[in-house]
């Protein structure tokens, strides 16, 4: 496995079954039968929910080897993708204005939606006339993906659709053996203007190439990619996403020069994620006007750069694997960031590294910063010392979530080390904003402890000390304390930290809410 990745990707199937097959315990096939339904349960809810799959089917399950191939195949099989079903009974839908009409068909299934334009001539005219919603979901077979070849009834759906593509899902299905039907399926929806496109290649290789004609999809304003090789661009044709405004990369290659030219080329792009993004692109360097979220998840990048993002309000990560910089050079309107892991991030404001006992000036500052969240190890000293520093370079900070970790080579705790937050003095933060701290875990002793009497000491403003925990660990109480702002209640707050709370704008707070009191 080192010899792949010292080399810089895994970009073939075959280096990856090596990598895997390499490792102790699971195989390479029950890796991959993890790790792809758990990049599908990241995306956005499907437009019509489809019905569920009995646990002990094939269909999530998904061959390294071998996929449905388009042998044998016959028109036929297609078309029972949307055969008609027989009628009784008077009908009396159909009586109902256009626009309920279509809003009905919205809400259908695909192979449901397209049964309705066998109902009658009306029916056949609002069908097309329609956007199309299609999910591969709805087109699979009682027995799987082997009744019905669902590929190709994905592209011919969209090929005998009259008018435009509202939306496309397909999460389900492997084009290694489809190559043409999927060259088909990503033209048409070029030339149909989708709007939404989610689309994921299962099983691997990580080196299944994406159309080009994706870069003509001009109409989309949200796109989802999954497990792809992403096409070149140049400059003589760079993508063309002007309306797009939330854009997720899964698991991708998807080369730093081609990340780059997307960024530049999408000028209303709002929300952006990278999902286990390994090896390319080799960084994430942010220079956008519109960028409002950005997300690093599970991902293995050199260095995340915040270089010139004006309307950039959230910087997230979910990390794992090795130190990394994250760096902010100018985001004047960022309020939200999180999680910053104290052992896995070295974070640079203004060009200077910020570590522990730092005397932090105005350029090592982010005064619009209004939540963050930190996961430290309060056993490491280090770190202990680092969350003090970090407070000074947010000064109108108004929300601190607190994770704390166990360290696994703690450092021996001393007297001195304890008496250290004793002895701290404020800062602007504590002095002037701080209102709540939401701990994510226990502060029981040590170091951990004496930061929640540091902040309650010191904290002029604070109002609310949560304990974030689940339904079934919450006891319901509210106890109050005294701190030098007066009274300050301990309650309990609802854990939101997940990927879906992270691009989504509309929540205050990704990391957790205060709980009302009864």
């Amino acid at each position: 496995m080192d010899s792949d990745s010292e080399e810089g990707d895994f970009s073939t199937y075959a280096q990856v079954e090596r990598a895997f097959n390499s490792m102790e315990g699971p195989s390479a096939q029950e890796r991959i039968d993890c790790i792809v339904p758990f990049l599908v349960s990241l995306l956005p809810a499907p437009y019509v929910p489809a019905l569920e799959v009995e646990p002990d089917s094939d269909d999530d399950r998904f061959s390294l080897t071998s996929s449905d191939s388009e042998s044998g195949a016959s028109d036929d099989h297609d078309a029972l993708a949307f055969a008609a079903v027989p009628g009784d009974g008077e009908d009396r839908i159909s009586r109902l204005p256009d626009t309920l009409l279509a809003d009905i068909i919205h809400r259908l299934p695909t192979k449901d939606a397209g049964r309705t334009a066998t109902l009658s001539t009306h029916w056949r005219r609002m069908w097309a006339g329609t956007p199309l919603l299609v999910d591969d979901a709805h087109l699979l077979g009682a027995g799987g993906t082997n009744d019905v070849p669902v590929v190709r009834a994905l592209a011919r759906c969209v090929a005998a659709h009259p008018g435009p593509v509202r939306g496309a899902r397909v999460t389900r299905v492997s084009f290694h053996a489809h190559e043409y039907a999927l060259r088909r399926l990503v033209a048409d929806l070029a030339d149909k203007d989708v709007r939404d496109l989610i689309l994921v290649n299962r099983p691997w290789p990580l080196d299944m190439p994406l159309p080009d004609d994706i870069l003509r999809c001009a109409s989309l304003e949200r796109l989802y990619l999954g497990v792809w090789k992403f096409p070149k661009t140049t400059a003589a044709h760079p993508p063309v996403f002007p309306d797009l405004r939330e854009l997720g990369l899964f698991h991708s290659l998807v080369r730093n020069e081609e990340l780059d030219s997307l960024l530049a080329h999408c000028p209303k792009l709002e929300v952006l994620s990278l999902v286990m993004s390994y090896h390319e692109p080799l960084r994430l360097h942010l220079t956008s006007n519109s960028l409002k979220i950005a997300v690093e998840w599970m991902s293995s990048f050199d260095e995340v750069v915040v270089e010139d993002a004006p309307s950039l309000e959230r910087l997230l990560f979910q990390s794992i694997l090795g130190r990394k910089p994250v760096k902010i050079f100018r985001a004047p309107r960022l309020e939200v960031l999180g999680v910053l892991d104290l052992d896995l991030h070295k974070l640079e404001i203004g060009g200077t590294v910020i570590k522990a006992g730092l005397k932090v000036s105005a350029s090592n500052m982010v005064p619009s910063l209004k939540i963050l969240a930190v996961k430290v190890q309060f056993e490491c000293n280090r770190e202990a010392k680092m969350l003090s520093t970090l407070l000074k370079c947010f000064p109108c900070l108004e929300t601190l979530h607190i994770m704390p970790t166990p360290s696994e080579t703690p450092d021996s705790i001393h007297e001195h080390d304890l008496r250290f937050w004793e002895h701290l003095g404020p800062c602007e933060c504590l002095e002037s904003h701080l209102k709540t701290v939401m701990l994510h875990g226990s502060l029981v002793e040590g170091h951990g402890a004496g930061f929640v009497r540091y902040v309650m000491r010191e904290g002029k403003t604070l109002k609310t000390i949560a304990i974030v925990c689940s339904d079934e660990e919450a006891s319901g109480c509210r106890e109050s304390a005294v701190g030098r702002s007066g009274e300050i209640t301990l309650c309990i707050a609802t854990p939101r930290w997940c990927f879906q709370a992270a691009i989504d704008l509309s929540l205050d707070d990704p990391f957790g809410s205060v709980r009302p009191q009864a």
